[in-house]
């Protein structure tokens, strides 16, 4: 997301993109180091000089829009646009930074303010909400269950203190952060025609919170804001009470217990590092490795992690959530997940990455019985995928990725589900000024 100047004159860099990959000599340009984020970067493309702009990472607008598409995957979800609008403000002598994401149904916004009498200590304030006014079934291997569908809802605040750190390399994302805030919300319901008769519309409630958040960041990022060099990790832990809960539920899935959920506990992790290939002395290869797990107790529909959290993107925050390839944005719901990704990639031109990535996780998914009853179990998700990120023409970037995934069950239109689903998915994103 970024702007060149070739020879005086603007040019499309995804153009640039596929005829200097054919055209530059590799070998010389291994001894060229990898552009880092936001920093000022010249290099000569085809004979022609090549100017990089420095850019202020403290102030991001940018808007993102992409396509999934998964081939015999869930039912209203073999086609899922997806987008946002994002917001980043760190000032300039870090006592204060906002965060947020906007994306109409689905929000999440973070503030902290530095308290200038005690160094390093902040307050910090949130809000997240989620409003779809439909119903949502769920999905078991691929096939939707019609007879849970239900309109559900919620909305978040929050407040409480932070502390943080700045670590090297020094970078205005770089630091250690931990915060613990009370997140006082509210979850209301509504029954949907399509399901079933015998299933009890859960009650609105009042949710209180309470969050502690560790993150911790040393990475250093390349022009495209991936990770380069360095580690990152960090979790989420939440205790959470409702006011009033009482039994719902009662079709296809196990009736829930009603009095153990309305207090539960869960705690996620994440951690990721990057660096070279050990026996080859150029910057243009990068490993890359990261894991997510995540477990919880008296966990419901309503409050179990939702799988994937996201397709791309390694800013912050958007570190944490988790990847899974091939999955349908939340279809799964899990109270206990373990996921590692090990991906390689290559700086084929300086604004060009190709990737490929293994991954393999356990993660406790409904399955159906012999007898036709649902029961949750842990199972293997072995996976593949390959793709490509590139800059491409008015600030923007661009992702192309495929993945097969060999653990999660596909929808064969009326036959039994299989194991095994292809995914695809085109992001694109673009900085405004």
């Amino acid at each position: 997301m970024f702007e060149t100047s070739v020879g005086h004159s603007h040019v499309p860099l995804a153009f640039c993109c596929f005829i200097s990959i054919l055209l530059i000599d590799p070998v010389g340009a291994q001894d060229q180091p990898t552009p880092l984020a936001g920093q000022e970067f010249h290099t000569e493309v085809l004979g022609e000089e090549v100017d990089v702009a420095p850019r202020d990472r403290k102030t991001v607008t940018a808007a993102s829009f992409g396509v999934q598409y998964l081939h015999d995957g869930p039912s209203f979800y073999q086609v899922l646009p997806f987008g946002a609008f994002y917001v980043w403000r760190h000032s300039g002598d870090y006592s204060e930074r906002f965060r947020g994401t906007f994306a109409v149904a689905v929000n999440d916004l973070a503030y902290n303010v530095g308290i200038h009498s005690l160094p390093g200590w902040e307050l910090r304030f949130t809000f997240n909400n989620m409003i779809i006014p439909l119903g949502r079934a769920e999905y078991v291997e691929g096939q939707i269950i019609r007879g849970v569908e239900v309109e559900w809802n919620y909305i978040f605040a929050g407040f409480g203190v932070a502390y943080r750190k700045l670590l090297l390399p020094g970078h205005q994302d770089n630091a250690l952060e931990l915060s613990l805030t009370y997140e006082p919300g509210f979850r209301w319901f509504r029954g949907s025609k399509d399901a079933s008769p015998n299933f009890i519309v859960p009650n609105d409630t009042y949710e209180g919170r309470v969050h502690l958040r560790l993150r911790n960041d040393a990475l250093e990022r390349n022009l495209m804001e991936l990770p380069h060099r360095g580690y990152a990790f960090g979790g989420d832990f939440f205790y959470g009470h409702r006011a009033t809960w009482k039994q719902w539920g009662g079709v296809a899935f196990d009736k829930p217990n009603a009095e153990r959920e309305r207090d539960y506990i869960m705690g996620s992790f994440y951690g990721l590092a990057a660096a070279g290939i050990p026996w080859i002395q150029s910057e243009r290869h990068r490993l890359i490795v990261s894991f997510y797990g995540g477990i919880g107790q008296n966990l419901d529909r309503f409050s179990a992690f939702r799988l994937p959290g996201r397709p791309t993107g390694y800013e912050w925050e958007a570190l944490a959530l988790p990847i899974l390839p091939s999955v349908a944005f939340n279809e799964l719901f899990p109270s206990r997940y373990a996921i590692v990704h090990a991906t390689y990639r290559y700086e084929a031109v300086f604004f060009l990455y190709p990737y490929i990535r293994g991954s393999y996780g356990l993660v406790e998914q409904a399955r159906f019985q012999p007898d036709g009853s649902i029961r949750k179990q842990m199972d293997p998700m072995p996976a593949v995928s390959a793709g490509v990120v590139s800059a491409g023409p008015w600030r923007s970037q661009i992702e192309i990725n495929y993945s097969y995934n060999f653990g999660i069950y596909s929808d064969h239109g009326g036959g039994p589900p299989i194991a095994g689903r292809h995914g695809f998915f085109v992001f694109w994103s673009k900085e405004f000024r």
